[in-house]
């Protein structure tokens, strides 16, 4: 195996603090976490879309798109980790 200059790759190889799989895992920044690509990708968009809500909301704009987006996002999130409980990875 070998050895980078943070250690082995078994140090990237963990579970995912969202749906529990046994992946590599990637760091987010902010976050103390760390997610397996797709819930990282799933993560990072969320955070994203929450200040885009927030900012239509103190414009007055309408926000029905971005919560429909961001209902889709977390039912996904919600999917992989059941998946991922059931070992349906």
């Amino acid at each position: 195996m070998s050895s980078g200059p943070k250690g082995t790759e078994e140090d990237l190889i963990s579970q995912c603090s969202i749906c529990g799989r046994t992946e590599v895992l990637f760091n987010l920044p902010g976050t103390t976490e760390k997610f397996c690509w797709g819930c990282s990708a799933d993560f990072a968009t969320i955070i994203v879309l929450i200040d885009a809500i927030d900012s239509a909301t103190l414009a007055g704009v309408s926000t029905d798109d971005l919560q429909s987006e961001l209902c889709d996002i977390s039912k996904r999130m919600l999917d992989r980790s059941q998946s991922a409980e059931l070992g349906n990875d």
